[in-house]
């Protein structure tokens, strides 16, 4: 059941009063000691959603590692290319990127390395790259935790990368050039997927609105990953270009789903993160959502 959907193009500037404790290790703490949580990390979507006086310092100790590495290594070319939030002022940002090559036979498999290309950001290829999941273990009864690693996936701007391919293959003899795709830690990916879904999930239902599961999750404590982070079917919604993030939270059976999908235009992986149970609490809080967004 979809409830309410976020898209930062058309969503305005959200603020959701401090719970006065921290949301993800429940910790009790004077303001002055917690941190605003920008739910929609600033790098993707401004300050479109701030939670306020949410975190401590301690946890944001933790997350910030894998938050960091996902949206600077993992997406920092992307966000480059499509011009995303940074808090870098423009003058002082990237004005090229710098991209790998390697020489493939007719199999895909490696025969040598062809060293970097430096291109200015303009004439660089537009490229994105996740991680497709099987859909969330608990879903499919799989309550043991085994780990369904899924697989990297990417979309890459073909005309510009094929072009580019061409004038190394002239440049070096290969036959086959191939660019490498950035690689994508999946673990930090994962993680990250859940702490937002969470923060999402408790600034929309309230601390009292749900039984989390993703706590030891999001701080480091657990690492079965796939029994609460899944795939699943891409939002019900017809994308534009300038989409850059959905989102919607539901329930499924007595679960709490919040689904996540970077740029769909792109027709990227969308995710369901199931992030608790539901309680004597979450129907009411999702029927009062409903009307809200209607």
């Amino acid at each position: 059941m979809k409830l309410k959907e976020f898209d930062l193009e058309k969503f305005e500037q959200r603020v959701v009063a401090s719970p006065g404790i921290c949301i993800y290790c429940g910790i009790t703490l004077p303001p002055e000691e917690l941190t605003d949580e920008h739910v929609i990390p600033y790098a993707l979507g401004h300050n479109t959603l701030i939670f306020e006086k949410s975190s401590c310092k301690q946890c944001a100790e933790i997350i910030q590692p894998y938050e960091q590495a996902v949206l600077r290594q993992q997406l920092g070319d992307f966000r480059l290319k499509v011009d995303a939030p940074s808090r870098t002022k423009k003058r002082n940002r990237p004005t090229t990127v710098t991209l790998p090559f390697v020489e493939i036979d007719g199999e895909g498999r490696l025969i040598r390395d062809l060293g970097t290309r430096t291109f200015p950001l303009a004439e660089a290829p537009l490229v994105l790259n996740l991680w497709t999941l099987p859909e969330a273990g608990i879903m499919r009864g799989d309550l043991d935790g085994s780990d369904l690693r899924g697989r990297p996936w990417s979309f890459a701007d073909h005309t510009r990368a094929d072009e580019i391919n061409r004038q190394i293959a002239a440049e070096t003899g290969a036959i086959h050039v191939a660019m490498k795709v950035g690689e994508v830690n999946r673990d930090y990916f994962l993680r990250f997927l859940a702490k937002t879904a969470h923060a999402y999930a408790t600034a929309d239902l309230g601390l009292d609105g749900f039984t989390p599961f993703l706590n030891d999750l999001i701080l480091n404590q657990a690492h079965d990953l796939t029994k609460f982070v899944g795939g699943t079917l891409p939002l019900q919604r017809s994308a534009t270009n300038a989409d850059t993030v959905l989102m919607s939270i539901g329930t499924a059976r007595d679960l709490v789903a919040v689904l996540f999908q970077f740029y769909p235009s792109l027709k990227s992986p969308a995710y369901a993160i199931i992030v608790g149970a539901m309680n004597e609490h979450t129907e009411a809080r999702l029927v009062a959502l409903a009307e809200q967004y209607s």
